[in-house]
């Protein structure tokens, strides 16, 4: 099994817990409701196999569902976004950036790249959700999404600056 596969399924249960634990029981003005494991398929590696990160995509929205008790809301989101990943990641980031093992991370394809590529998937991840959730759309749910996003967007980046400075 490769290192990449043993982090990740290491880092699983670390940000199912914090997100189950800590972030859904922040609601900001009913609107803004972080979901952070969205990293976890962000920052995914592009060069390993699409149907392993399917799988995982799908047992980490599944642990979510579990332990919020919703009825696979989180597991369509991310099954989605992980599958749509790729068109993104084709669109976004330039092709000679990253090695074969290589995380998609703000220190090796940019600040810009990273925070369009993180803001497309947040988005869609969001959007799905509360679809979802809600069964309709309407000025409300978009604005939840958008803000829900761009607070979501802004801790991952907290995340990417804790993670290069401790490779530094």
């Amino acid at each position: 099994m490769n290192k990449i596969y043993i982090k990740y399924l290491k880092l699983l249960p670390v940000y199912i817990l914090i997100q189950v634990l800590i972030l859904n029981d922040i609601l900001f003005f009913n609107y803004i409701n972080p979901y952070i494991y969205v990293a976890l398929i962000i920052c995914w590696p592009i060069k390993n196999e699409e149907w392993i990160l399917l799988v995982y995509a799908f047992i980490l929205g599944f642990f979510i569902d579990l332990f919020t008790g919703t009825l696979g809301f989180h597991s369509t989101a991310t099954v989605f976004v992980a599958f749509i990943r790729k068109s993104f990641i084709k669109i976004i980031i330039a092709n000679n950036l990253l090695t074969e093992n290589d995380e998609i991370s703000q220190a090796k394809i940019g600040k810009k790249s990273f925070i369009s590529f993180s803001f497309f998937i947040i988005f869609l991840h969001h959007l799905i959700l509360f679809l979802l959730e809600n069964l309709k759309i309407n000025l409300e749910i978009l604005l939840k999404v958008l803000l829900s996003t761009l607070v979501t967007l802004v801790l991952i980046l907290i995340l990417e600056i804790i993670k290069s400075s401790k490779n530094e």
